[in-house]
């Protein structure tokens, strides 16, 4: 049945039966309007041939015809009905304000009228010349918006200095001497910029989702680099465990070999000496009975006849059951195994750690490592980069006396170097063996290849410098070495505004002093000749203070040069060793300064 709310007229052009809109609508005898299908399908389920509503019954089923004429009021009902629910205002849209029941949906809106209006109310401001000249837009819902609450007037300026929106009357009041734009051109500004705006964000926005693809890409290579790599270790593992396999079965092969023929040497062994045991007894029983005897002719002719004493002697010679004993290799076996077993063990650790440490992730502490059936000592893995470097860098560093400068005294096992200012500066007429203006040092040692690291305690007031240098700097150099010299150093020095506070300085006093949160007692100089680096640790802090990268170690002779010693026949030697370098010196009163090499304690 039809709602409630449906109008009567609606009502009657619905079919009783289906409850719908009629469909090919006839009559029946007694007046009533069915759909065609619906009434002839009523009466074929049916064994009475009657009206449905009055209940008139008929004695045979009458022939229907379409009612043609209520069918074309239908159609042209049905159609008026659509415009009308098509021009409905619907939810969300600006209804008119003129309409009253029958709400219809706004073509235009007039922000002179401040009113909005459907299609045929709109039809005044199209044909009326006064109201031609109000200003249509598009339907808008917020119009007491558009007023200003003040002036109770369109809101028709843009105010650049309160960036507000304003009417005529605004600019004559608070806004009289601000600059003011109509809305039309504030519209076209601001939309300019928006769109601008919106251009550099999608070209931020272009840019980060290539970043998205380049490291989705980048995860995705890397995963399958990390797969490669993971099938390339168990492959390398794989061999040698296969070649462990070889190993042992080629050992146990030999020890197999070995005992089978001892065996088969010593059942040799054994066949003899029962055929020698066989003869003895037949022998001895000959022997036993020839001393039952009394007869002293018989008895002398049968003994010279047999032999006796050489058989013995042949018999008894001594056997070396050692021929026969075979040699036991469990104890090699143990030692090697638990050799190669620290080893690997160890260098297992070092490649976890060097792969922690290349990407700088510093992971909790590793824990002990436990004691099993084949490795006896317990070895720590290092906890953080300086500690690696302390582990497997460190070296032993000893003083040139030789090369030092007169005032500097350094102690006798050469770990120890002081400057004393009472002693005489040096004579220029005499030859020195070391530096000649600068309070510097040597070591005894140089090294140009792998890496190397020693420790320097440089505690108290004084002015120090240390790093590591070629040795064609020479000794008359004049002032702190820096890199394009060959020296490459860190170094301290007391601030003269300033003699409680200390300044460090990398390589040379003309840069600016570095930031230090605390001031170093230890320091730790590491050098990796093959990657160039010089870098210089607070130990106690366990932090880096500064480092040099890209150092020009090996020098390249000139084309010239080169010419010349291939000329020669000499080889030239492109990979200068570098010494460790130390020095001390009075500044402001300091006239005692004190350095130590120390050993490099492993920390734990």
């Amino acid at each position: 049945m039809a709602s409630a709310s449906s109008s009567p007229c609606e009502e009657q052009l619905q079919c009783s039966i289906c409850l719908d809109g009629f469909t090919e609508p006839v009559s029946t005898p007694c007046g009533h309007n069915y759909c065609k299908h619906c009434i002839t399908g009523y009466w074929d389920r049916s064994t009475l041939i009657q009206c449905p509503l009055c209940k008139k019954k008929f004695r045979k089923q009458p022939q229907l015809q379409v009612n043609t004429e209520f069918r074309d009021i239908l159609k042209h009902f049905n159609h008026m009905k659509v415009n009308g629910d098509e021009d409905r205002a619907k939810p969300g849209e600006v209804p008119c304000d003129i309409c009253v029941d029958l709400k219809l949906k706004a073509k235009k809106t007039c922000m002179v009228c401040l009113a909005s209006y459907c299609q045929p109310h709109l039809e005044p401001h199209h044909r009326v010349k006064t109201l031609k000249k109000h200003q249509l837009i598009e339907p808008v819902s917020n119009l007491e918006d558009r007023v200003c609450k003040k002036h109770d007037k369109m809101l028709e300026f843009f105010c650049d200095v309160d960036q507000k929106c304003v009417c005529f009357m605004c600019l004559k009041d608070n806004h009289a001497s601000h600059l003011a734009v109509p809305l039309e051109q504030a519209f076209r500004d601001k939309k300019g910029l928006l769109s601008r705006v919106t251009s550099k964000i999608k070209i931020i926005e272009n840019t980060k989702s290539r970043n998205i693809q380049e490291i989705k890409c980048l995860v995705e290579r890397t995963k399958k680099e990390s797969e490669k790599e993971l099938a390339d270790i168990a492959q390398e593992f794989n061999a040698l465990l296969l070649a462990l396999q070889r190993s042992q079965a080629e050992l146990m092969e030999k020890i197999q070999k070995k005992q089978k023929a001892a065996q088969r040497e010593a059942e040799d062994v054994v066949t003899e000496l029962e055929q020698e045991v066989s003869e003895l007894r037949r022998r001895r029983s000959e022997c036993e009975e020839l001393l039952q005897t009394e007869d002293h002719l018989s008895f002398l002719q049968s003994c010279s006849t047999l032999c006796i004493y050489k058989n013995l002697v042949q018999s008894n010679m001594p056997i070396d059951l050692s021929d026969f004993s075979q040699q036991s290799s469990v104890g090699m076996v143990k030692e090697a195994v638990a050799k190669m077993g620290s080893l690997l063990r160890h260098q297992m650790e070092m490649i976890s750690h060097e792969a922690r440490l290349s990407n700088d992730w510093e992971g909790p502490a590793a824990e002990e490592i436990r004691r099993d059936d084949f490795y006896e000592e317990v070895w720590n893995p290092p906890k953080d980069k300086l500690m690696m470097i302390q582990q497997n860098d460190a070296v032993d560093v000893t003083l040139d006396a030789h090369t030092a400068y007169t005032k500097l005294v350094v102690s006798e096992d050469g770990k120890q170097l002081r400057f004393d200012e009472g002693l005489p500066p040096p004579d220029p007429f005499s030859p020195q063996k070391g530096f000649q203006y600068q309070p510097f040092i040597l070591g005894t040692e140089g090294f140009s290849s792998g890496r190397f690291y020693y420790e320097v305690q440089v505690g108290g007031t004084g002015c120090w410098v240390l790093g590591v240098v070629k040795k064609s700097i020479g000794k008359f150099v004049s002032h702190f070495p820096n890199p394009e010299q060959g020296g490459w150093t860190f170094l301290k020095l007391n601030n003269t505004k300033s003699q409680s506070q200390d300044e460090y300085f990398p390589g040379t006093c003309s840069r600016s002093p570095l930031s230090l949160r605390q001031r170093p007692q230890k320091v730790g100089v590491f050098v990796d000749y093959e990657k160039g680096e010089v870098s210089f640790y607070d130990v106690d802090a366990r932090t880096l203070i500064y480092s040099y990268s890209g150092c020009a170690f090996i020098e390249t002779p000139s084309a010239v040069k080169s010419f010349f010693y291939y000329i020669a026949g000499i080889s030239f030697g492109n990979r200068p060793k570098l010494y460790p370098f130390l020095g001390a010196f009075s500044n402001e009163g300091n006239s005692d300064t004190m350095l130590l090499i120390t050993p490099v304690a492993h920390a734990i």
